[in-house]
């Protein structure tokens, strides 16, 4: 599935090739070895980056940007509690300024510190 979908982008795409290549390759290993649970996956920008190897922020943006309008990744925002969990939304705008930490039932403040893009799979 992903082999045909990342074939179009880099055909699409020919100045990002090498990133899309490798976040392509990537997806379909855990595919082979995982099937179902590829789409599981939650991968922070400097994941990204590094599967991506993309060498600047502005080609992640950009390889990013390519991968949220094919529909391969869908962007959410994670605000982070000290004790390592968070809580996800879909957008920067759905933010509340206080959030409850669910692992320590306390309220906290939502801060720039504490909020964090992440990329999810899309199912097809």
């Amino acid at each position: 599935m992903f082999a045909e979908k990342f074939s179009l982008l880099i055909a699409r795409h020919p100045q990002e090739a090498d990133a899309l290549r490798r976040v392509g390759e990537y997806l379909v290993d855990v595919e082979v070895r995982h099937g179902e649970r590829v789409f599981q996956i939650k991968l922070g920008p400097q994941r990204l980056f590094d599967i991506a190897q993309a060498g600047s922020s502005s080609r992640l943006a950009h390889v990013t940007s390519i991968l949220l309008n094919a529909h391969i990744f869908e962007r959410r925002v994670v605000v982070r509690s000290p004790t390592g969990g968070g809580v996800e939304f879909k957008s920067y705008s759905e933010i509340p300024d206080i959030v409850r930490d669910p692992i320590r039932d306390v309220e906290m403040e939502v801060t720039a510190e504490n909020i964090e893009p992440i990329y999810l799979v899309v199912r097809p």
